[in-house]
């Protein structure tokens, strides 16, 4: 049998997002970017992400509940009150 090659790394998606900084917070971004040998776009994307761990608890998850009409393969609950016939 033929050997099968690497799988593809999946694709990433990525937005676009836009937004407007005065002309002295653009300065200090530019500064502070050549301070520290890294990109307008890295320090943004760092930003954000720190931003979005601490305030995770904030933001509501949805929990998607299970029907009414699935099977309870994994009901170990109920796998008590059954009789296994022996």
């Amino acid at each position: 049998m033929p050997k099968r090659g690497k799988k593809k790394p999946r694709k990433s998606k990525f937005y676009k997002k836009s937004f407007k900084v005065t002309e002295t917070q653009n300065k200090m971004l530019k500064q502070f970017c050549m301070a520290h040998r890294i990109t307008e776009n890295k320090v943004f994307r760092k930003a954000l992400s720190e931003y979005l761990l601490k305030n995770v608890h904030l933001v509501e998850h949805q929990r998607h509940e299970v029907g009414t009409n699935q099977l309870m393969l994994f009901d170990f609950l109920e796998d008590d009150n059954l009789n296994t016939g022996t």
